[in-house]
């Protein structure tokens, strides 16, 4: 197969962009208040109960029978 110069898109470099302070600390702030967040919800979930009891009674005790079990 032959080579095709002609088709070759040449790309000029992106000019660079400095970080300033500002963009720094906003950087910074932003990504630590994502992993913040993260880690709490994280922690919540967890660290909660070990199950979803609305009605209080636990796994320990039998359930409540309703109307429909008579």
């Amino acid at each position: 197969m032959r080579s095709m110069p002609g088709f070759f898109l040449i790309q000029e470099a992106a000019p660079t962009l400095e970080f300033t302070a500002g963009t720094l600390v906003f950087m910074l702030a932003a990504m630590g208040a994502v992993t913040a967040l993260a880690g709490w919800c994280f922690v919540r979930i967890l660290k909660g109960r070990q199950h979803f009891d609305p009605d209080g009674t636990g796994p320990a005790h039998s359930p409540v029978r309703g109307t429909a079990e008579r």
